[in-house]
């Protein structure tokens, strides 16, 4: 299962001009070099943990081992496959259930990456002005809004090489505070209210004698007008 928000893959290339001035050649170098990051992100994106997991580490192409490090880190554990055919575990904290997605994988093995995602509705819909408030003041837990109006909770890792007991721990009991944390969010951000418009009163008319005995409606006006 690739990741919907993967990098792209594609190879940079380069174009050699003649800058006119010091400007020109000082853009030409911010271009080269955002090209050279370009590149070696996508480079990054493309990596594989294609050797064994090592021994006592936990290692995504060893759902196994994550599965076993939920358990002795007090939590559930249980190893199974999403939609698509790739490793899940399935696992609750905080009060609530979650999974473990596995990413960058071939034919459903090798992967490389974690992501830990919670879905949330709440009793209350909330909208992207709560999204952005979330993301701009926490470090743990990207926050998105589905089309549905519900709240998804997602944390990655990558797990290339393997990675200790410890540190595993350490990040599902942050991934845990985090979902707590949410909750209390929640009560402190409550939905904005819509600005209520008020209906202009009606226009108050006088009747206005013609000359030929007809009758004429107009606004009345106000003293000084």
């Amino acid at each position: 299962m690739d990741p919907a928000s993967q990098c792209l893959r594609g190879r940079s290339a380069m174009i050699a001009f003649r800058p006119a001035s010091e400007g020109a050649r000082m853009m030409t170098k911010t271009w080269w070099l955002a090209a050279m990051v370009l590149g070696a992100s996508a480079g990054a994106a493309e990596a594989k943990d294609t050797t064994p997991c090592p021994k006592d580490l936990i290692c995504a192409s060893d759902p196994n081992s994550v599965g076993g490090a939920m358990m002795r880190a007090g939590y559930q554990g249980l190893v199974d496959t999403d939609g698509e055919g790739d490793p899940m575990i399935v696992s609750s904290a905080a009060g609530y259930k979650f999974n473990i997605y596995f990413y960058d994988c071939e034919a459903h093995k090798q992967c490389a990456s974690l992501q830990f995602s919670m879905r949330l509705t709440p009793s209350e819909r909330r909208d992207l002005n709560f999204v952005n408030k979330w993301n701009s003041e926490k470090r743990f837990g990207q926050l998105a809004l589905t089309k549905d109006g519900d709240l998804r909770l997602t944390h990655d890792m990558s797990t290339v090489g393997g990675i200790t007991r410890a540190n595993f721990t350490d990040v599902v009991e942050w991934w845990s505070s985090t979902m707590g944390t949410l909750e209390t969010f929640l009560k402190a951000n409550p939905p904005e209210e819509p600005m209520r418009t008020v209906p202009a009163p009606p226009v108050k008319t006088t009747t206005d004698r013609t000359a030929g005995g007809g009758q004429s409606s107009r606004p009345s006006r106000e003293a000084g007008a």
